[in-house]
């Protein structure tokens, strides 16, 4: 039976996330795409219909990069898996960083109603270099291209799905990659199988060797 790898990049990018990766040739890639959410729609119902397409027979393995690999843990909830890989997520609710709490014990969360301009219009350049260490213009290009042409419904529901996802179920096997400077999920609440020791949350990119090689190891 053939080998399919399924991967979902982070909020709002798409498959160039992956462009510096080389996969195992045995495996047969797909990119799943994000969708626009329903109203109201939950994380459940919202992985369901990103995964309708996929064969129930296939032996899939997923591949999640940040809001990605919180979505492959619900796909692994809904169908059988060979394998979740996270890379730059969190897989339980006690490895939420501290600061998504504090979103979630105060009404934070309702600056999401704001107009779009003011919530997502004003300093895009910082928080792109600081949350994601974008390390080259090249990769600061690329960020600044998600976040001038991710969809608004997607983003708002992406960002309260990630602030007030709980979970405490955990896949089995799953392996989790993790960079130890990573500022947007901080290592400090997260236990890795793997830690890449000056990676950052962008570091599916910019770190694309030492990622390859841990998956070359766990892929074989």
């Amino acid at each position: 039976m053939a080998k399919h790898l399924y991967l979902l990049s982070g909020m709002g990018s798409d498959e160039r996330v992956f462009q510096n990766i080389t996969f195992p040739d045995q495996y047969i890639l797909h990119f799943i795409p994000w969708l626009t959410p329903l109203p109201d729609e939950t994380l459940a119902a919202y992985a369901s219909r990103m995964t309708a397409h996929i064969p129930a027979d296939e032996d899939i393995t997923l591949v999640g990069v940040s809001m990605g690999g919180i979505v492959s843990l619900e796909i692994a909830r809904q169908r059988p898996v060979s394998k979740v890989i996270l890379i730059s997520s969190i897989k339980t609710t006690a490895e939420r960083p501290v600061y998504f709490n504090l979103l979630r014990r105060t009404r934070l969360l309702a600056l999401l109603a704001l107009p779009d301009a003011i919530l997502f219009g004003r300093h895009r350049d910082l928080i792109i270099h600081f949350f994601l260490k974008a390390e080259s213009p090249e990769e600061k290009k690329l960020l600044l291209d998600y976040v001038k042409n991710t969809d608004f419904v997607y983003l708002r529901w992406a960002i309260r799905i990630l602030i007030t996802w709980e979970n405490e179920v955990i896949p089995s096997p799953l392996v989790h990659i993790h960079g130890a400077k990573d500022l947007t999920l901080p290592i400090s609440t997260v236990k890795a199988d793997y830690v890449i020791p000056d990676g950052g949350h962008f570091m599916i990119y910019n770190r694309a060797k030492e990622i390859t090689a841990i998956l070359k190891n766990e892929l074989n």
